[in-house]
This record gives structure tokens, sequence and C-alpha cells, in this order.
């Protein structure tokens, strides 16, 4: 999709926030551009004449890190009164976070450091610095294989928070869908074996599984989700045997003890990944498809989905994730990459 490229310049009466990232693995433009709400996507930290103030409020360590950025998002509103620090400063320091998280619902986002958001305020063309605060720290699962932000994958998240946030306004509806979303979240900012437990969790939410029938209705209706086979059915049984493992305090592998013990991590960390992309697919396709999302308003709505015949469903939610193309990795570089041999 072609985007706007243009000159960006403060306005000169407003309120700003600013997201920061430096060390990010990209094939973005080298310009500035602009996604449908307005919010502007640089590849650095935008001029600003005064540097010496901005040092004074962030100190040295930190400003030599805006100035490595190469990935910065920018939202700024017109203002009567810029330098009170209000809602309006919230809310744009929001919508950039949540443009944030939306970014990691793709795997293999790769950057260095920490994310700052920064409030700020400019009168008469000259911006200055407010407030500034660190967002969450989010993980990939071992074995990942890094993939580059594009334009297309910037687009994508704006529109997952778009539909996210109109999701969050719709009356109390999509309640199963919206906690789901948020422990989708929790296990992307995870480490270790707590990570598949949270991303099972979150598709729980989705498949709405009946007492004492969750272990096989798990399996069987997350092929919905996935690309349905006998590899998938053995990997999203033993991925909920892991969650449950984990759920009680026991050590994942437990699950996984008819491989080589040599394997039994290796193994378990491609289920993990497994278990990533298909959480984040699915609800990737739910927040970009309102006819589908229909079907998972209510806990009601849901029931009559899950009551339909497995080729009724699988017509209605259409796309699947053949999760079987996620290797075995038993070598990793340094960073915990994948590494084919």
């Amino acid at each position: 999709m072609e985007v706007l490229r243009l000159a960006f310049q403060f306005k000169r009466n407003c309120k700003f926030a600013l997201f920061v990232l430096d060390g990010v693995y990209s094939s973005l433009p080298d310009s500035e551009f602009q996604l449908l709400d307005g919010t502007w996507v640089m590849p650095r930290v935008p001029s600003v004449a005064d540097l010496d103030l901005w040092t004074k409020w962030v100190g040295t360590i930190r400003m030599e890190a805006l100035q490595r950025a190469n990935l910065v998002l920018l939202a700024e509103e017109e203002s009567s009164n810029p330098i009170l620090l209000d809602e309006t400063h919230h809310r744009l320091n929001l919508r950039l976070c949540q443009l944030f998280y939306y970014l990691h619902l793709r795997q293999g986002i790769e950057y260095g450091g920490e994310a700052d958001v920064i409030s700020g305020s400019c009168r008469e063309g000259n911006p200055i610095i407010r407030q500034m605060n660190k967002l969450p720290t989010f993980h990939q699962s071992k074995g990942y294989t890094r993939a580059p932000i594009t334009v297309e994958w910037m687009q994508e998240a704006f529109a997952l928070s778009s539909e996210a946030n109109a999701i969050g306004l719709s009356n109390g509806e999509f309640q199963r869908l919206i906690r789901g979303l948020n422990i989708l979240f929790e296990g992307l900012k995870a480490r270790g074996q707590e990570r598949l437990h949270q991303f099972a969790r979150s598709l729980e939410a989705l498949i709405l599984p009946d007492k004492g029938r969750t272990t096989n209705q798990f399996a069987h209706r997350c092929q919905i989700f996935a690309v349905a086979g006998p590899v998938a059915r053995t990997a999203l049984h033993e991925v909920f045997d892991m969650r449950s493992d984990t759920e009680h305090l026991q050590d994942w592998n437990r699950a996984v003890q008819k491989y080589a013990a040599s394997e039994r991590e290796n193994v378990c960390w491609q289920r993990t990944r497994q278990i990533e992309r298909l959480a984040c697919f699915a609800y990737s396709r739910l927040l970009l498809d309102a006819n589908l999302r229909a079907h998972f308003r209510t806990d009601d709505t849901l029931a009559q989905f899950w009551k339909l015949r497995d080729n009724e469903r699988r017509a209605i939610w259409g796309k699947s994730l053949d999760i079987a193309k996620e290797p075995l990795f038993t070598t990793f570089d340094q960073w915990g990459r994948g590494v084919s041999v």
C-alpha cells in the first residue's frame, strides 16, 4: 500500500506524545510518513532546536538513546494551552502505546534497549519534554526468527489497535475476547514456560470449553484456527498438558516424555512458538474481520458457533494457520534465535 511521505514539523502550539525505539530491525523508508489517524512514523527523533534543554529533562544517557532511535512514532494535537500536562497527553500516549503492543501480534520484531514514551508540549514552535516513561518489555520465544518491520506491518498494527478500541466501546460485548487478548499480551511479555501457559489460556477464551472436557475440546476446537491434521492434534494435546502442568507448578517437560531427553526442551520451545503464532493469528483474524467477530460477541453467540459442525465452522472461519510448518530448532545463537543446521 502506498503511503504519503511528508516533511514533519511540529504544530506551532500543540501537545504531543513521542514513542522511541532504537536498534529496530526494519525495512521502513528513510523518510517520515503518516498512518490513517495522523500518527507520524519516523526513522529518527524530529529535529529540535534546543537539545540541551531536552538533555536536562531526560539525562545524558537517555538523550543518547533518543539520538540513536531508528523508529519514532509521534502523535500531536493543537492546543490553546499546550504547556498544561493533562488528559490530552494521556490520550496521545495511550494511542502510541497501543500501537506498540499490536506490533507484537506478528512474530520476529527485534529492537535493542527499552521503549520510551514521552509527553511534550510545543509553544510558539519550541517543543519541550514534560514527562518520560518506559513501556513494558516484550520478549521473544526461544528459537524465533527475526523479521523486519515494514510499512504494511505498521499499517496492520494500526488497524488492529483501531478495531480493539472499537470493541472496547461496545457496551459490554466481546468480554471473553477482550480478556483473552489481555492474557495474550501478558504471554508476550512473559519468559520461560509461563509464555506457553498464557498463550494457551488466551485461546481457551475463544473456544468456550465445557467443564471437564477442556483437554479434548482444546485440541479439537483449536484446529479451526489451525490447519487440521495429526501433527496439529498432537501438538495441541501436548500444549494443553504443558499448560496444565505450568498451572499446577510442575515442570513443562512432563508432557513430552516420549521424546528423547536431549530433545524435550527444544520440543517445549517449538510448542511455545506454535501456540504463540496460533494465538496471535486467531486474535488478529477476529480483530480485522467484523463479520467473523460477530460470532464471538457474547457467550451465547460463541456457544452457537461451537455447536456447528466442523465443516460449517471452518467455512465461517476461513483461512487457518499451518502450525506444522514451525521448525524444531536444536541450535540457537547468542540472542536465542533458531539456527538452521
